[in-house]
């Protein structure tokens, strides 16, 4: 009966036990994970981390540039890469940079003819192939970093501790990284810290077109 498969589902699922694969038929679905789930942290943890720290820069600057050709070129990239989807972003990288120009490769997480270890070979072999697929998630997700940090960092700015610290005569460098960034980058902590909770489920659409073998992949 159903409800007797559904108990038997969460026993085993407290045991860790998740089950054979439909499609893999005979693997054990945590043999899957086990192997796809160091890819994606790897791949997902450094472009997430990249798309951050870029964003937090890039935001500042927009907020303390404001009205002038650099805020005006960068929030108009912001808008677009936020707006465009990532696989829109991926396919555009695949087709132009690994099937047009042949700078790197179509699919995979390494060449099969190189042997996996801690080897330098195998190490920028690896970096290689994660380049467009991490170009593809800086890309679309640093957009949301930098208007975020943006709004975030001219609302600071209108403080008035911050306006107390430029009558003090503070340098404009001190109070922009010692009152302003500190400040205006907390609430994107919080974002961020929810963000790494998908780390764990993979780019789906990327991870699919260059057939990374990471969580979203299978």
């Amino acid at each position: 009966p159903i409800w007797l498969q559904y108990l038997d589902y969460i026993v085993n699922l407290a045991r860790g036990d998740l089950g054979v694969s439909l499609i893999f038929v005979g693997t054990p679905v945590i043999t899957i994970i086990t192997h796809a789930l160091p890819w994606t942290v790897f791949l997902i943890s450094l472009s997430l981390i990249t798309s951050f720290v870029l964003g937090v820069t890039l935001g500042m600057l927009m907020a303390y540039r404001r009205a002038t050709i650099l805020d005006r070129i960068a929030s108009l990239y912001a808008s677009i890469s936020h707006a465009v989807p990532n696989y829109v972003i991926a396919l555009m990288l695949l087709l132009v940079f690994a099937a047009e120009l042949k700078l790197f490769p179509v699919k995979g997480a390494y060449d099969i003819t190189i042997e996996p270890g801690f080897t330098l070979e195998f190490i920028s072999n690896v970096l290689y192939h994660t380049a467009l697929p991490f170009l593809a998630y800086v890309i679309s997700s640093v957009g949301g970093w930098m208007l975020t940090m943006k709004s975030s960092a001219i609302s600071v700015l209108g403080e008035d501790y911050v306006m107390a610290a430029e009558a003090r005569g503070l340098h404009k460098r001190r109070i922009m990284l010692s009152y302003v960034a500190r400040n205006a980058i907390l609430p994107l902590f919080t974002s961020l810290a929810i963000s790494i909770g998908y780390i764990f489920g993979g780019a789906v659409f990327i991870e699919t077109i260059f057939n990374y073998p990471g969580m979203g992949y299978y």
